[in-house]
């Protein structure tokens, strides 16, 4: 059964209220409450002075009521007295300056004394929780986000991650290509986080930042690593995990995520959608990315549950059916928890107006229907955890290419998450999974392999590549691939797409970064697409051209190309366009490979199918504020906004 819980703060509450908060939650029919991950200054007012009591009355009574409890460790936001007392354990912001610590999240991962005091209170909950019935599972921590810290401790560990890398100075020069702007490192003392808040990245060494994304990538991967080893002392058996999000400085979530048992994400869909046709706003992407970090069913530990308001102002209330909607669009891409944040708005702090499914009036609402009408309807399709989403195309990603292109803009308003996002944006509106994949995974059973901008060259993925097309795959690659060695360093001595070159059949002899300019193009079949961002201006190779550029000095130059390769096809897509262009080429791509599909769908509303040995169902989506009436194999479909649809095999609608 697909499993409904609650985040719950007992600590923000008179004791007096707990007994009716978790009865209500039980009659409603939740499964899980997500608590503690916060509360630190209650469990050590003072340094190793502990106090469980009151969580232990907390889980008692969710226990009594028939619940589980996920157990959150709260080193996200230490106490006041340990910042305080031992001011090294806070994070150095980008003016070389310690944050203040009234904020949370202000903690570096790197610090020894934050190490020590952070093992210390997992530990302690370890030791009283690890291995008990009414613990569902563990959360690590909170949103963690790649350790940006520019610290003592942070620069030291900084300086030995590039010692065990390059072992000599006279390696990591010749890496960096530190002859640019005098940039040569003669001691490694001279090496600092280049963080400087007066300065674009674009201004640095691309190959130094690289080196320091992969060290704040990896220390945040060492520090869930760290806290894993503590539970598992005391239950090797512990079921662990921690809540992604998409936040500034992105973590590698396949690092971080490797050691946990489940992955999981923080799902905020937008309550406002935006006025422009062209805008990717669908949390769909987000939900097939969080599948890919362990290549299965993931939870969302924090689900909307009500109009938010901290990080902006308040923003608009929920649309009738949105509460629902969203819930189980993260179902129909893989979740099989929802524990949605939270349940009652907080009175006090800085997320009083973040709303939780009541309201401050602590009365029965719209919302609080809403989650029980998703309680009752999940309730009925008892097998639907037995099942998962079965893909025939795959799209790359890597956190590598992330960083490369972060710190080394390429036009304005061009984005590696875009052209991801565009991509991603075609095949939900056809009704096809997609199976969001790291570099180096296996391709076996997918008939389309998807890689957007394969900025930083894995010589394991051409290769790949190149052997999927071969073997009767169809390889889609879009600009900007080929670009760099493994350094972050542009190649020299061959055109673009680089390495790629051979399998698409074509090079770009020269390119045109037109930022948010918009220019056209037209396809093959006479259709003509807004372009913006970028434009390689290519040369025939061997493939034949399925798009050519109009306007400009190299109006009718191929700008998407299509290449036989073996008893495949790899296209290239040399531009950035509207995302009718992605809806069109993937359908002319996916009918060639026989890729099951619906054509007919309106804008805006997903398909999406989970199969096993629970079933076959198909959820459709309207994700938007209109109604939709369309027609699928016969039969009319209606949608009102933000509804889903769920089909049970051929037959039965649920």
């Amino acid at each position: 059964m697909i499993k409904i819980g609650i985040d719950y703060y007992p600590e923000h509450w008179d004791k007096s209220m707990w007994q009716e908060d978790i009865r209500q939650m039980a009659a409603l029919g939740i499964h899980t409450v997500r608590i503690a991950e916060f509360a630190w200054g209650r469990m050590e007012p003072e340094e190793g002075r502990f106090d469980f009591g009151w969580l232990d009355e907390a889980v008692d009574m969710i226990a009594r009521a028939g619940m589980k409890v996920i157990l959150g460790t709260p080193t996200n936001s230490g106490p006041v007295w340990l910042y305080t007392d031992h001011p090294d354990t806070l994070q150095w912001d980008r003016t070389g300056k310690p944050t203040d610590f009234g904020i949370r999240g202000h903690r570096c991962l790197v610090s020894p004394t934050f190490r020590r005091y952070a093992g210390r209170i997992v530990e302690e909950l370890a030791k009283r929780y690890a291995g008990r019935p009414e613990v569902f599972a563990w959360q690590l921590d909170n949103e963690m986000e790649s350790n940006h810290c520019t610290c003592p401790a942070c620069t030291r560990a900084f300086r030995d991650y590039l010692q065990k890398k390059y072992g000599t100075l006279e390696r990591l020069n010749r890496a960096w290509g530190s002859d640019v702007w005098s940039g040569q490192i003669s001691h490694w003392d001279q090496i600092k986080p280049l963080l400087s808040p007066d300065c674009s990245p674009n201004w640095f060494n691309p190959a130094y930042m690289l080196d320091y994304e992969r060290f704040c990538a990896a220390s945040t991967a060492d520090y869930v690593r760290f806290q894993c080893g503590i539970i598992r002392r005391y239950d090797p058996e512990a079921v662990i995990t921690t809540n992604s999000c998409f936040g500034a400085n992105l973590p590698d979530f396949h690092q971080e995520f490797a050691p946990l048992n489940v992955a999981a994400y923080d799902n905020y869909p937008p309550l406002v959608l935006p006025k422009d046709p062209e805008a990717l706003y669908s949390n769909a992407f987000a939900l097939d990315f969080i599948r890919s970090f362990k290549q299965r069913n993931f939870w969302i530990l924090e689900q909307l549950g009500g109009p938010m308001g901290c990080w902006s102002p308040i923003t608009p209330a929920m649309e009738p059916g949105m509460l629902e909607g969203y819930a189980l669009q993260a179902v129909a891409h893989g979740a099989d928890l929802l524990s949605f944040f939270r349940w009652r708005t907080s009175i006090s702090g800085a997320e009083m107006f973040c709303h939780g499914i009541l309201d401050h009036s602590n009365q029965p609402n719209r919302r609080l229907r809403e989650l029980a009408h998703l309680c009752r309807r999940l309730e009925a399709i008892p097998d639907l955890d037995q099942t998962t989403l079965n893909s025939q195309v795959a799209m790359l990603y890597s956190a590598e290419q992330e960083f490369a292109l972060k710190n080394s803009t390429q036009s304005k308003g061009f984005a590696y998450w875009t052209q991801m996002r565009l991509l991603h944006d075609a095949c939900m509106n056809l009704g096809v999974n997609v199976d969001i994949l790291p570099e180096g995974h296996s391709l076996d059973g997918y008939k389309v392999v998807l890689i957007p901008t394969h900025f930083i060259t894995n010589p394991e993925v051409v290769r790949q590549a190149e052997a999927f097309a071969a073997a009767g795959g169809t390889v889609v690659l879009t600009n900007r691939s080929g670009v760099k060695d493994q350094n972050g360093n542009c190649i020299l001595g061959q055109s673009l797409p680089g390495a790629f070159r051979t399998l698409c059949g074509c090079s770009v002899q020269e390119y045109d970064a037109i930022g948010e300019a918009n220019q056209r193009l037209r396809t093959i079949h006479g259709e003509t697409h807004s372009i913006t961002s970028w434009c390689d201006i290519l040369e025939l190779e061997g493939a034949k051209a399925w798009a050519t550029y109009e306007g400009r000095f190299y109006q009718g130059s191929p700008a998407i190309t299509r290449n036989r390769y073996g008893k495949g096809y790899a296209y290239y897509l040399g531009t950035v366009g509207e995302k009718g262009l992605y809806r069109t080429l993937l359908t002319e791509v996916f009918r060639e490979q026989g890729v099951d599909m619906l054509e007919m769908l309106p804008q805006g509303v997903e398909v999406t199918a989970r199969s096993g040995s629970g079933g076959t169902y198909r959820f459709y989506f309207n994700n938007t504020t209109a109604r939709k009436i369309f027609r699928i194999n016969g039969e009319s479909i209606a949608l009102a906004p933000f509804e889903m649809k769920i089909k049970q095999g051929e037959g039965q609608w649920l």
